[in-house]
């Protein structure tokens, strides 16, 4: 497929060929060692972000120079200054990664489908983000229905909720929920 177009901003045929071009990307991982005996996790993909995993350098940059490779048959671009690294556990090492010849930049964080992943895998850090959204999409309701009376119409503050506060709440509260839970930050709002 030699394309001289593309499609408009937000074609509902875009997913679809970005899906059919990107199907294989599985081939050019290892991908790292799980807790679980035989299964090894080589990348996370969704839409278009793609976050690699290995557990020895020498394998992520394997896997970014296939990446490299891939990216330039099927005529795509790895955005490499939106790129970063974050080597996990780790002190005091930070091995030099490129795709393509481009550097990319180390971090003690990144942002993963609204998530925010830390060097030092700090998952309560991590949950404090997610639920910031959740918290202050309620406070902004309460705020709401004080601001316009609506105390006493409680179907317009459970709409309000449903509709606002529990979107929010529901967005990685599989990955927050546990840790706030557990610190005891469940309090009244």
């Amino acid at each position: 497929m030699h394309p001289t177009r593309g499609v408009k901003q937000g074609c509902p045929l875009s997913p679809l060929l970005f899906s059919l071009n990107i199907n294989d990307i599985d081939n050019i991982a290892e991908g790292a060692i799980t807790g679980i005996a035989g299964v090894h996790v080589s990348h996370m993909l969704y839409v278009d972000n793609l976050t690699l995993l290995t557990n020895e350098p020498r394998d992520m940059q394997i896997m970014l120079s296939r990446l490299a490779v891939f990216a330039r048959n099927k005529h795509l671009i790895v955005n490499t200054s939106n790129s970063v690294v974050v080597h996990f556990n780790s002190v005091g090492f930070e091995p030099v990664f490129d795709v393509g010849g481009a550097t990319l930049q180390h971090k003690d964080s990144f942002r993963y489908l609204g998530m925010v992943y830390y060097r030092t895998l700090n998952m309560a850090k991590s949950a404090e983000h997610a639920a910031r959204p959740f918290l202050a999409s309620a406070y902004r309701i309460r705020r709401f229905v004080r601001e316009h009376a609506l105390a006493d119409r409680p179907h317009t503050s459970l709409w309000l909720a449903k509709t606002y506060v529990i979107p929010a709440g529901m967005y990685g509260s599989q990955v927050w929920a546990g840790y706030w839970f557990l610190a005891g930050r469940q309090g009244v709002l």
